[in-house]
Order: structure tokens, then sequence, then C-alpha cells
């Protein structure tokens, strides 16, 4: 019975996409993250000198 404890529907509602938005925010930085450091090209033997 927690279920009806809850917050009326609209804000539910809101909170549950805002929890949604979060998690999928942080996810495809994650996976845009491992993405670009596999697809960097190779540092040359002089390193980030400029």
């Amino acid at each position: 019975m927690e279920e009806y404890a809850r917050e009326p529907c609209p804000w539910r509602i809101v909170d549950d996409c805002g929890g949604a938005f979060t998690m999928g925010v942080i996810g495809g930085g994650v996976f845009q993250a491992l993405k670009g450091f596999r697809n960097a090209p190779a540092v040359s033997g002089r390193g980030y000198r400029g």
C-alpha cells in the first residue's frame, strides 16, 4: 500500500521524468566518453607539449 502514500499524479510524473532524464544524461555521458576514448587518435612520442 506504499504507492498510495506517494504524491499526487502530476508531480509524480514530473519526478519520474526527472529521474529518467538524469539516468539518461549520466548513461549517455559515460557511453560517449568511452566512445571518444576509443576513437581518439594515438598520442605521438612527444606527448602534449603544444
